[in-house]
C-alpha cells in the first residue's frame, strides 16, 4: 500500500481514488475526504505464492531470480512469499518442478520484507 494512486471499493460500494505524495497506507489508518466523507483503511487478502525449500543453495538461487524481477518479497527461513503476478509465473512454474521446493498458492495479507516495492 505504498503506491502514489489507489484504486478502492468501500464495503458500502463507494468507488475512490487516492493520489498521494511521500505516504504509505497502513491498516487501520483513517482517510478524510474534502467534503468530510471518512475511510478506514483495512487491506483486503492477496493472491500469494508461498515457496518452501530443502536446501539453502535453491532457496538463495530463487531469492535472486525474483529479485531480479525487481517485485516485492517475504523472505524467511527457507520460505519466500511473493504476490501471484504474471511477472513471475515463469518461476513459479519452474519451482513446482524442483524437488525439495513445495509451491503453494493461498490467499493472504502480503507484507513485504522492509521498504519492497519502492520507487526509484
Amino acid at each position: 500500500m505504498q503506491k502514489p494512486n489507489l484504486c478502492a471499493i468501500t464495503k458500502n460500494g463507494v468507488e475512490f481514488i487516492i493520489k498521494t505524495k511521500y505516504t504509505h497506507l497502513h491498516e487501520n489508518d483513517i482517510l478524510e475526504c474534502e467534503d468530510g466523507y471518512k475511510i478506514k483503511v483495512s487491506k483486503s487478502q492477496d493472491s500469494i505464492y508461498i515457496l518452501k525449500f530443502s536446501d539453502h543453495i535453491t532457496f538463495a538461487r530463487i531469492a535472486y531470480e525474483i529479485g531480479n524481477r525487481h517485485q516485492p518479497i517475504c523472505i524467511e527461513d527457507f520460505k519466500i512469499t511473493i504476490l501471484d503476478d504474471i511477472s513471475t509465473a515463469d518461476i513459479i512454474k519452474a519451482c513446482e518442478a524442483i524437488e525439495g521446493v513445495k509451491v503453494e498458492k493461498t490467499k493472504a495479507i502480503f507484507r513485504p520484507n522492509g521498504k519492497a516495492h519502492h520507487s526509484h
